[in-house]
């Protein structure tokens, strides 16, 4: 998982789309019942307001999973809702954060192995409906109630912090940072059963990006300029936020930040 800016989506956002939003807001406030909020959530009215917003998007935010950082190999890019719009797992008597469902500020881009409910044999999974908290007497149960007052118990793409939270072991395996609280190693813990971020075929992806990392590092050494100045190019592309599993390539390549010139790459910034 990578930092996602939210000011670059504001900018992306037309004002027509932004009506069409409130519109649709509007819309799902007159539903008298909670049968009704979900049917018209279930619309295709509804469904073209989330991809109208995905299609607003700069191509940076839309070629990988918020989430995973997958790319084709986790298949479409659906919106999931962060807090979900129908239903909480989490408790019983929540109807969903019905309110935010046409607000852009609750959006995330998701491959669909990260969003939707999937069993494997080595992983069991899929936010779905999940958006757990770590205390319940401050979940939002209606519009009237903050959610900012809400403290998540998973991560979020679009907070600056939460990215750094995430380790890798050498075999592409998910953990948080060795100096993590245990409210962190929770949100940490709880990302990766949800995401399936610990499923073999990803896991042996990262893997493979920490090969590639050792091999380009190898090659800052080379007595060959052209050979050294293509190893750097390489792996500033690497830990760059728009590329693949770009995160697993800066944890790996922070481990040979002893090198003068993988400090200076990791310093420049992704």
């Amino acid at each position: 998982m990578r930092w996602i800016c939210k000011p670059i989506i504001e900018e992306s956002l037309s004002g027509d789309w932004r009506q069409s939003a409130d519109n649709a807001l509007e819309e799902l406030k007159e539903k008298s019942t909670l049968e009704e909020r979900k049917k018209y959530l279930r619309s295709s009215t509804a469904a073209a307001i989330w991809r109208s917003f995905y299609d607003s998007l700069p191509e940076e935010l839309t070629k990988k999973c918020w989430y995973c950082e997958a790319e084709e190999i986790r298949s479409s890019m659906p919106i999931d809702h962060f807090r979900p719009k129908g239903k909480v797992e989490e408790n019983e008597q929540h109807d969903g954060y019905w309110w935010l469902a046409f607000d852009w500020e609750n959006y995330r881009c998701a491959c669909s192995l990260c969003n939707s409910k999937r069993n494997f044999e080595d992983t069991q999974g899929g936010k779905g409906s999940h958006f757990p908290i770590f205390d319940e007497s401050h979940r939002a149960m209606s519009p009237s109630d903050n959610p900012n007052t809400e403290k998540p118990a998973i991560l979020d793409p679009c907070d600056p912090d939460d990215e750094k939270l995430i380790w890798f072991d050498p075999d592409g395996i998910p953990e948080p940072i060795a100096r993590a609280t245990d409210e962190q190693i929770q949100k940490v813990n709880n990302s990766t059963t949800i995401f399936h971020w610990h499923q073999k075929k990803i896991c042996r992806k990262r893997n493979v990006i920490r090969l590639e990392v050792q091999r380009h590092v190898k090659n800052l050494s080379s007595v060959d300029p052209h050979t050294v100045l293509l190893a750097k190019t390489s792996l500033r592309r690497m830990i760059k936020d728009t590329e693949m599993l770009s995160r697993a390539a800066y944890v790996y390549l922070s481990q040979h930040r002893y090198i003068k010139d993988v400090e200076d790459i990791l310093s420049q910034g992704a």
